[in-house]
Order: C-alpha cells, then structure tokens, then sequence
C-alpha cells in the first residue's frame, strides 16, 4: 500500500488527485488517500488536519507501508506535508515530494534563514522531489542542490473534438481563483477596453475568491451585460463552458502548470496566458497560444482583440494546442513517468536500506 497526502480544497491540486482517481492511477498503485486540508473555517482545517494525522499514523503503524507521496503548495501547505513527511522517514518509508506551489519562489525567499534551511532539508531528504517544470527545476535545485529532482509536468486527457456548432467562437473564457494573483483584475478592464469595437464577444468568470470586488468592477466599467460571474464550476458544467467557448484567458502574475490551460488546449480553445512558471514551456507565443507579460492590460487587451478579430489565427492557435497537450501532456504520457517514479523511489529506499546493512556488518 503507498499513501498520498493531498489538499481537498477546490483548485488545480484537487484536479491532479482527482484525475489520478478517476484515471485509475490510485487503484493501480494502491494508493490510500490522506486529506489533510479543505475548504472551511479555522476549526474545520484543525479538525481535519488532527484526523488526518491519526488516520496517517494508523496506517503506518498498522499496515505495510512502501512510499508516501505528498502534494504541497508554499506556506502552511508545505509545512503541514514537511511534518508528514518527517514522520514518515522516521519509520524508514521513502517520500515522494510534489510540488505544485506558483508562489513557491516569493515564499521562500520570505522566509527567515533557518526556516529556508528547514526548506532545504525537506527537499534534500526526500526520496524524490516533483516538479513541475524546467524552470522550477533549475529554482528548486537551485536552493537544494542535492534534492533528488523529476519533472512531471500536470496532465489532462484529450476529449473527442467538439462539434464546431456548439462553439461560440467570440465568448472568452477565465477559470480560477478570483483575484488579483490570477489576473482577474487585468482581464476585466482588458476587456472592457475593446468590448465596444467588438459587440458579439462576452466573457465568463468561474471562480471563487473574490466575487464581491470583481462584480463591483464589472458594474464600474458598465460591462453588467457583457461579463458574468459564473461561481465555481467543475465537472459537466466546466466541460460545457469549455466545449462552447473560444477563447480562454489566465492572466496569472504566478503559476507552476496551471491544469485549467492544459484543459483549454486539450478542449481546442484559443488560449491568452502570461509568461509565468512552466507556461513558456508549454506554450510557444503564436505557435500554440498567446503570452504576455503579467500585468499588462493593454498587450492582454490586444491579445483578445486579435484573437476575436482573426478566426484563421484563432482556429490555427486552438488546433496546435490541442496537438501540443495530446503529445506531451496526455495521460498516456504522463501517467506511465510517474509509474517509473513510484518504482524508483521504492527501489531507492531498498538499495539504501541494503548498503546500510552492509555497512553495519562491516562495522561489526
């Protein structure tokens, strides 16, 4: 049995776990979930924090345990998976670290010395450290350079084309976090500022977080009729958005391989994003998507002005797109590396166990 430790608050963790489920990946592996964050006040998080210790402990103390594989994002996500993680070294288990944090780098440069040497020795003693992308490869070796580091960039599976009549080619698209880190208050006046030269286009927000602050700038900025908060969708209702959709836009200010862009792409919708974490990675600036640079309203603006104005540019951006997402970010490709990570962490911990032997044998 393998346990995974995860976040089962709403946002692009949950998805990842999810799809692991939903894909048979758990089953295969026979992975045991631990929750051990929600959604919820203070009291709820504790409580939930306190029954996943427990029940991570029995585990551990009860069954046979081969690798504990925790997700973590920055500040108290990281902390809570450094103490399980902790425990499980104390009980000789290898530990898989996954890290999916978009502030990771702000927040550990805030950190006081000892706390960022804390950090360090969480990566540098785990069995294995995911990451996301190259780029925070070179960040993550870079603050610990004898952290054992893979990439294993978040993955979608590519449905079936959608039929081209339920897409409304001019309705644009934006999933997540309300607020600012996510771009929204960017991608409103954006798009306010080129909604009177282009009369058939809306835009729908689904998210949570900041609901208020955003209706308030969108009834600010006249767009009551233009711009709709959606709340937060998933499932049916996302594929749906998706499927009908032409355009999708994050304007991020932060993100590690954001799983909404690989489910645009993979949907054949026109993407507008920034040059954040692992994006430039994934996406070639006018080969399969748009970027800009975080914060700027008027190349954001434009961006959305040339992709309603030109189907042709629209049309060739979605299709390399999806492309892109089947040949590198499918399940198919995904999923069998993180088999092989499983096996090696496993097997890592075997080969270290044994060479300790040896060398109390050749002490004694």
């Amino acid at each position: 049995m393998k346990i995974m430790v995860w976040c089962a608050a709403r946002g692009g963790m949950r998805s990842v776990v999810e799809a692991y489920g939903r894909d048979g990946f758990l089953e295969k592996e026979d992975v045991r979930l631990v929750a051990s964050y929600v959604d919820g006040n203070f009291l709820i998080k504790q409580l939930v924090l306190l029954r996943a210790l427990v029940i991570y402990l029995w585990l551990l103390t009860t069954k046979r345990i081969e690798l504990v594989h925790a997700h973590s994002a920055m500040r108290g996500s990281f902390w809570r998976k450094g103490l399980f993680t902790s425990i499980a070294r104390l009980f000789g288990i290898p530990v898989v670290l996954h890290l999916h944090g978009s502030e990771m780098k702000p927040f550990y440069e805030s950190q006081r010395p000892f706390l960022r040497r804390l950090i360090r020795r969480h990566l540098e003693k785990a069995t294995r450290v995911i990451v996301l992308s190259e780029s925070w490869r070179e960040f993550v070796g870079g603050i610990a350079p004898a952290a054992r580091i893979v990439v294993v960039p978040n993955y979608v599976i590519v449905p079936p084309p959608t039929d081209p009549k339920m897409r409304k080619p001019h309705d644009l698209l934006f999933l997540g976090l309300i607020g600012s880190r996510k771009g929204t208050f960017d991608l409103i006046p954006a798009f306010a500022s080129i909604a009177r030269n282009h009369p058939d286009a809306r835009l729908v927000i689904g998210g949570n977080g900041q609901v208020e602050e955003a209706d308030k700038l969108v009834k600010d900025l006249s767009m009551d009729g233009r711009v709709k908060l959606a709340g937060w969708v998933d499932g049916q209702k996302k594929q749906a958005l998706l499927e009908a959709s032409g355009i999708y836009i994050l304007p991020s200010y932060n993100e590690g391989l954001p799983m909404s862009v690989l489910e645009a792409m993979a949907a054949g919708v026109a993407v507008i994003t920034t040059r954040v974490g692992g994006i430039p990675e994934l996406i070639t600036n006018g080969v399969d998507g748009l970027l800009i640079d975080a914060g700027d309203q008027e190349g954001l603006a434009n961006a959305i002005s040339a992709l309603v104005s030109d189907e042709g540019l629209r049309t060739r951006l979605a299709e390399a797109g999806r492309m892109r997402v089947e040949n590198h970010y499918s399940d198919r490709v995904i999923l069998p590396l993180l088999h092989r990570i499983y096996e090696e962490a496993s097997g890592f911990s075997k080969r270290q166990g044994t060479a300790s032997s040896q060398t109390l044998e050749g002490r004694s």
